[in-house]
């Protein structure tokens, strides 16, 4: 006896025995790949590394399997084979946001901040309102320094999440690298309304107006430095003026005199008068 079976792209006829088989192949990748899924929330990673390169010598083109894996290996703490993992995951499908995203997340442990930006962008491109995808590459950008650009992300996740706290607290960071502390403070204390009891916002508020006192408390000595460094420089090319205005040369330099002129008949010519243009000039 034969059965048909129909997949995309082609028609394979099978005996009777090659589809029982191939169920039963099926059915024992689905229960390697919840026992993985079952050992790595137990904290079991290295048997559910087991569990699913075992499924995967069954079933190697199941993108859960490679996922799966991966995730197993990073709680395993083996970060640069779980790179690789998801590398081979990123060719079974390229456009996945998910698999981006959960790759940025690995680059962002590893410490490869640059790497990580450019995963959570390409996720948020596919999908625009994935909230932790902003909200990830602003940590990771102000990792970089980049501090405008990690504004910019952390705005774009509290378009998509108004009320989210964390964004909330993180933008206050942010504003503190940049010595913006009022800024600072006004999104800890918007942080502070939506979660009144958390304690690490509260005592982020404080840490922030201490800096803040602190910082102003330092202007004077900062303006001290600022007049010692060039106080050997006059104001129009010192601090405030640092360019040099260009220097009129020699032989460019003009000088005008007014000559009263007279007519023919001895009295004045009118200043209204248009210049003749015959006649001959004298030059002093």
């Amino acid at each position: 006896m034969q059965r048909v079976i129909f997949t995309p792209g082609m028609q394979i006829l099978q005996s009777e025995k090659e589809v029982k088989e191939r169920k039963q192949r099926v059915m024992s990748v689905r229960d390697l790949m919840h026992e993985g899924e079952k050992m790595t929330g137990a904290g079991k990673f290295e048997e559910a590394i087991k569990c699913y390169d075992e499924a995967l010598q069954k079933e190697k083109t199941l993108l859960p399997l490679v996922t799966g894996k991966a995730q197993a290996q990073i709680g395993a703490g083996k970060l640069q084979n779980a790179v690789k993992t998801y590398e081979r995951a990123m060719k079974m499908s390229p456009n996945n946001a998910t698999v981006l995203f959960n790759r940025g997340v690995l680059y962002q442990k590893l410490g490869q901040f640059q790497q990580a930006v450019k995963d959570y962008t390409r996720a948020a491109e596919i999908m625009p309102r994935n909230f932790k995808a902003h909200y990830n590459c602003s940590l990771a950008l102000k990792k970089l320094g980049h501090y405008d650009a990690a504004l910019s992300e952390i705005n774009s996740a509290l378009e998509i999440d108004p009320r989210s706290a964390d964004a909330l607290y993180n933008k206050a960071n942010i504003f503190v690298k940049q010595r913006e502390y009022l800024k600072a403070l006004d999104s800890l204390e918007e942080a502070h309304k939506i979660a009144p009891s958390d304690k690490g916002i509260k005592a982020k508020l404080a840490a922030v107006r201490e800096e803040h006192k602190a910082w102003l408390a330092m202007e004077p000595e900062r303006r001290k430095k600022r007049e010692e460094k060039y106080s050997d420089k006059s104001q129009l090319h010192g601090y405030f003026n640092r360019v040099k205005k260009p220097a009129v040369k020699p032989e460019m330099a003009t000088t005008i005199k007014v000559f009263k002129l007279t007519g023919n008949d001895g009295g004045d010519v009118s200043s209204n008068d248009p210049p003749s243009t015959t006649g001959s000039s004298t030059t002093k």
